[in-house]
């Protein structure tokens, strides 16, 4: 049987489906706010399914991920998903929440909101009084409004790759005009190591890279910022 379930750790997350909020810190279900009791292998069942929505999970996950080194019945397995599926009201003919995969296993199939009440550390690029949110892997900066844009006239459309990898960042230049500075070294394309202390200038415009504990609530902000000035951008070009 797969194992790759069984790892899963619970994060400080809160799922909002219909009438339902399941909070994977204090392991409770909410139905408008009155807590709905489900047995902790039913908690369990419903935890994985939110997490890995809207993939559906084998049996042999499910089996593995529930009852680990463990031979048990295969009604098992059914009585758990039915005890979750009484508790949310759903009905197998007609899921809302609890879809069976036939042949194969369940998914979670309901519309679902996810909220943290942890707060993260997230990679940010500081520029002009603005902050944009850096993603893992690599991030075109420029004035083309499907990268992080910077309106500047003295920035190229794609002028530099900003990565991130595991907090710590580097900068390459894409051969653009006017050139990217790294404490006032003029770089070229191979990547340079770059700091919280280090003076980034693309063209004439400063700018610096940081590592900032922010609320998810605020990240999610910053990518609807970013999404809107990029929709702005576009528009402005038609």
């Amino acid at each position: 049987m797969s194992t790759n379930i069984r790892s899963t750790k619970p994060a400080a997350v809160t799922f909002h489906f219909g009438e339902f909020a399941f909070d994977c810190g204090s392991r409770q279900l909410l139905c408008n706010g009155v807590e709905r009791h489900l047995s902790p292998k039913a908690l369990q069942l419903l935890h994985l399914l939110l997490a890995v929505r809207p993939r559906a999970l084998s049996r042999e996950e499910l089996y593995d991920a529930l009852w680990p080194s463990t031979f048990v019945c295969e009604t098992n397995l059914a009585n758990v998903v039915n005890e979750v599926r009484r508790t949310l009201g759903d009905d197998a003919r007609a899921a809302q929440y609890i879809r069976t995969a036939h042949g194969f296993g369940y998914a979670f199939c309901g519309a679902v909101a996810s909220s943290h009440s942890a707060s993260l550390e997230a990679p940010l690029l500081l520029c002009e009084g603005r902050k944009h949110l850096l993603q893992e892997g690599e991030n075109v900066v420029g004035r083309a409004p499907d990268h992080i844009v910077i309106p500047d006239g003295t920035i190229s459309r794609r002028h530099a790759v900003i990565t991130v990898a595991s907090g710590a960042f580097s900068i390459r230049d894409l051969n653009s005009k006017n050139g990217t500075f790294v404490d006032g070294d003029r770089i070229g394309g191979s990547p340079v190591v770059v700091t919280p202390s280090s003076r980034i200038e693309l063209g004439f415009v400063a700018m610096s890279v940081v590592l900032r504990r922010i609320s998810s609530t605020w990240s999610l902000q910053l990518d609807m910022i970013n999404l809107r000035r990029q929709v702005a951008e576009r528009l402005g070009e038609s």
